[in-house]
């Protein structure tokens, strides 16, 4: 008796180009999420600031200082997720403009990759308002394909 296992197709570059359209969508919001948040602790921070500093009583000034140093903590974790998160932006940007490059021109759902290169320009704005650039994506590429050509 011979057992077959049946693999799932692999998903169609529709399917992949809505899935990587929605990875850097998401990761875009996610970073901004974080910058606010980073905001709102930046706030916190001081309001604990402000009342270790007014607290007279010696047992309730200690127990500020130490929230304080746990919000300050809390604060630098939360700075620090920043470039995580502009790095893994960067990696699905790259993932998803390579796959536009490689999708024949017409064939496509006309939407999809109209929302993908929206993704793929919000995704660029990160780096622009950031001053930072991403690594050299699929479209900054030199076209190598008319110099490979013999010369006729």
């Amino acid at each position: 008796m011979v057992i077959t296992t049946k693999r799932a197709a692999a998903p169609s570059t529709q399917t992949q180009l809505k899935i990587k359209t929605g990875a850097v969508n998401r990761l875009v919001k996610e970073r901004q999420l974080y910058l606010k948040e980073i905001d709102e602790q930046r706030v916190r921070v001081e309001e604990y600031r402000q009342r270790a500093i007014a607290e007279t009583g010696e047992s309730k000034r200690k127990t500020y200082d130490a929230d304080l140093r746990k919000q300050n903590e809390v604060l630098e974790e939360t700075v620090l997720m920043v470039p995580h998160m502009e790095r893994r932006i960067r990696d699905a940007m790259q993932d998803l403009e390579n796959l536009v490059l490689s999708m024949k021109d017409g064939a496509e759902d006309i939407e999809a990759l109209a929302s993908a290169k929206e993704a793929i320009a919000a995704a660029a704005s990160v780096f622009a308002s950031t001053n930072t650039k991403p690594a050299v994506s699929a479209s900054a590429k030199p076209d190598v394909s008319a110099s490979a050509k013999p010369a006729e």
